[in-house]
C-alpha cells in the first residue's frame, strides 16, 4: 500500500472516530437533561444529589422516568443500546491507536479501576464501528423525545 492509500485509509478511521465522538455529545446532553427535569420532579431531591458519572444518570432515568412514558422493557432496551455504543466511544476517545487495516482497527486503552497500569487492547471492526455510528442517530432521536416530553410536563407544572 502506498503512503498516500495509508494516509487515506487512516483519515477514514479517524473520520467514522470523529462522528462518533460528535454524535454522542447530543445524545449525552438530552441524558443530562432528562435527569436535571426528573430530579426537579424528585421528591426527595434535597438529599439526592443529581448523578454524574452516566451509569448512574442512565440508572436514576429508568428508576424515575414515569411509566407512562415509556414501557420498562422499551426504556431497557434504549439504555443497553446506549451503553453498548459509548462503550466503544470510550475506547476509541480514550485509547492509543495500536493498528489498522481496511476492516479492522485496534486500540489499546488502560483498564480503568484497577491499581495496576494495564492496557487492553480492543479490534473493532468496520462494520461494527459504522453500526455505533448509526446507532447514535436513533440514540439521538429517542432521548430527545423523551426530554422534550419530560420538558413540556415540567412547562404546565
Amino acid at each position: 500500500m502506498s503512503s498516500e492509500d495509508e494516509d487515506q485509509l487512516l483519515i477514514s478511521w479517524l473520520a467514522m472516530i470523529g462522528m462518533l465522538t460528535m454524535y454522542w455529545t447530543p445524545v449525552e446532553r438530552h441524558i443530562d437533561q432528562c435527569v436535571h427535569l426528573l430530579h426537579l420532579r424528585s421528591v426527595d431531591r434535597e438529599n439526592k444529589k443529581k448523578p454524574t458519572r452516566l451509569g448512574s444518570k442512565l440508572e436514576f432515568i429508568r428508576n424515575n422516568l414515569p411509566a407512562a412514558l415509556m414501557d420498562a422493557q422499551e426504556l431497557k432496551n434504549l439504555v443497553r443500546q446506549t451503553n453498548l455504543t459509548v462503550k466503544i466511544r470510550d475506547v476509541l476517545v480514550h485509547g492509543v491507536l495500536n493498528a489498522y487495516d481496511q476492516e479492522r482497527i485496534e486500540v489499546g486503552k488502560v483498564k480503568g479501576r484497577t491499581d495496576e497500569h494495564l492496557i487492553e487492547n480492543f479490534t473493532i471492526d468496520r462494520s461494527r464501528l459504522e453500526r455505533s455510528v448509526k446507532a447514535l442517530s436513533s440514540l439521538q432521536e429517542q432521548w430527545h423525545s423523551i426530554a422534550w416530553i419530560l420538558t413540556e410536563r415540567a412547562a404546565k407544572v
